[in-house]
């Protein structure tokens, strides 16, 4: 996605997945079972809840439509939860392909768009600020976010 803290919490996201996969696998007790679902499904709240505060936060126009899928996907692992504490064995396996298709779809479309209207709200906040005054546009001290000067226009602005 090229957004750190978004690529990062994905990576934890498969490797929880890849837990799981391995635990389910094994025929582990349901303690153990339990407790990486439980992880796999935590991980994946807080990535949901973090994305939707940065979609929030940039204004995102697709924040609605992106938000159902992670509430679609919330309730079909919580329904997976459920048997799984239940001790119903075929929910693991059930949960892990639904994750693993699930997560690559919505990685490719879905959080590819967002992570670009995210880079691009990053950038328009660094080009956009200035430092106010009564002067005319043209007589005004344009800064970066870093507050480095910068001339509107000039080749090197579009790469704040």
């Amino acid at each position: 996605m090229f957004v750190t803290e978004i690529d990062d919490e994905h990576k934890g996201i498969f490797e929880a997945v890849a837990d799981c996969r391995e635990i389910f696998a094994s025929g582990c007790d349901l303690p153990r079972i339990r407790n990486a679902t439980e992880r796999l499904a935590n991980r994946i709240h807080e990535h949901f809840a973090h994305e939707e505060r940065l979609m929030r936060a940039a204004r995102y126009g697709a924040l609605r439509w992106h938000k159902q899928s992670h509430d679609s996907a919330r309730r079909r692992v919580k329904r997976f939860v459920l048997r799984i504490e239940r001790d119903d064995r075929e929910a693991g396996t059930e949960l892990i392909e639904y994750l693993t298709s699930w997560l690559r779809d919505h990685t490719r479309l879905a959080d590819r768009m967002m992570a670009s209207a995210l880079r691009n709200h990053l950038r328009c906040m660094g080009k956009l600020t200035f430092r106010a005054g009564t002067k005319p546009a043209q007589a005004c001290g344009w800064v970066t976010i870093n507050g480095e000067a910068f001339e509107p226009g000039a080749r090197d602005a579009g790469s704040l």
